[in-house]
């Protein structure tokens, strides 16, 4: 309970930074830009967006890619854990076949060592 307070806590602290960043430059947030490319043989503008919303779009990609990268990471170790686990059931089943086969005692070394 004490730790969700504190990520309570520092989540309100971060949050209210954030509202006072973007409150103190409001005049940036909503300043409006056009954006154009010309590659020689077409050209294109478009039409005035609100640089907030450019800021939004841009952390909504780097959420994506980063989703994306991750899940690709996801189903290598899925992979890899499931080549483990075969690999696990295999030695195990070994270890059964060795245990059932007909046990071969092994004599344990006699307290006598060889003196040089």
């Amino acid at each position: 309970m004490k730790s969700f307070r504190l990520k309570l806590i520092l989540l309100c602290i971060v949050a209210i930074f954030i509202i006072l960043v973007i409150y103190q430059n409001r005049g940036v947030f909503t300043h409006t830009e056009s954006f154009g490319i010309n590659l020689l043989v077409w050209e294109y503008e478009t039409p005035p967006i609100l640089l907030s919303m450019c800021f939004v779009a841009f952390f909504l990609v780097g959420i994506l890619i980063s989703y994306f990268h991750g899940l690709i990471g996801r189903f290598k170790a899925r992979s890899e854990i499931k080549n483990h686990l075969q690999k696990i059931s295999k030695l195990e089943e070994e270890i059964r076949v060795l245990k059932s086969s007909s046990p071969q005692q092994v004599n344990p070394p006699s307290g006598e060592t060889q003196n040089a």
